[in-house]
């Protein structure tokens, strides 16, 4: 069977938390539990987008506060990751996802950017290695595909603007509700999809050709959990409790 991997879930394989277990799992079970994504999080992306996109096509120029970025000659609209996908012919993975934003610079080359709705903090400093494999993906498929080349890659953080003397501002309340802003950060992010990629999708292809489980990660939350909830299970009258088929 064909393996297709997401460049977010292809990035996990790059960091310090990589427990081969976990990785199993997420490659032979498709739908895992108790996993979610606020959807007000989905919505302020995808306004992002639509507010940098109206914007270059009213002013044909990115906002001011992405103008660190360079010039930018074109505003290309992020394919869906159903077209935005390559196959790699060595490993036979097929390798999908979907950019927040891509560029065309004066220079002709691309830019590509992800946009994170949070602060830039040490917390986020330590999820560095998930998102430059994370943006390096995006750049080895629009390579690819014939975006290239792909020169610049950045995280665009949307800071929450929420102190006391914003909120005391009148300006922010009116008969629909009140304003919350953001302001962007851009981080840049260290280019190199072709050294980067590879080993990480030969990485994923080792873990798929597992016929069994293998061991986890010492110390791996997930994993603990899982044996958590086995013991739980186990230690019931029943292997599921008619709560959980109710569920």
């Amino acid at each position: 069977m064909q393996l297709t991997i997401s460049a977010r879930s292809l990035a996990y394989y790059a960091t310090d938390r990589f427990c081969p277990l976990c990785a199993w799992i997420k490659l032979n079970v498709k739908n895992l539990p108790y996993q979610s994504f606020p959807a007000i999080f989905s919505s302020i992306d995808r306004y992002n987008k639509l507010i940098v996109q109206s914007h270059f096509q009213r002013e044909n120029a990115l906002p001011a506060w992405l103008s660190e970025l360079g010039e930018v000659n074109g505003y290309i609209n992020p394919p869906h990751w159903t077209s935005f996908a390559v196959l790699h012919q060595e490993t036979g993975i097929t390798l999908r996802g979907e950019a927040d934003g891509i560029f065309k610079m004066a220079d002709g080359s691309y830019t590509i950017v992800d946009y994170k709705t949070s602060r830039y903090t040490g917390g986020q400093r330590a999820m560095r290695a998930l998102y430059q494999a994370q943006l390096n993906a995006y750049a080895f498929i629009g390579e690819r595909l014939g975006m290239y080349p792909v020169r610049r890659l950045a995280l665009v953080y949307m800071e929450p603007v929420t102190d006391e003397a914003t909120a005391a501002d009148p300006r922010q309340v009116d008969g629909r509700g009140f304003t919350l802003g953001f302001k962007a950060r851009v981080v840049g992010v260290k280019l190199d999809p072709d050294g980067l990629i590879p080993p990480l999708l030969r990485k994923a292809k080792e873990v798929s050709l597992l016929e069994t489980p293998p061991l986890g990660l010492p110390g791996c939350k997930d994993c603990d959990a899982l044996d958590a909830l086995m013991t739980a299970l186990h230690g019931s009258d029943q292997a599921f409790p008619d709560t959980l088929v109710a569920c």
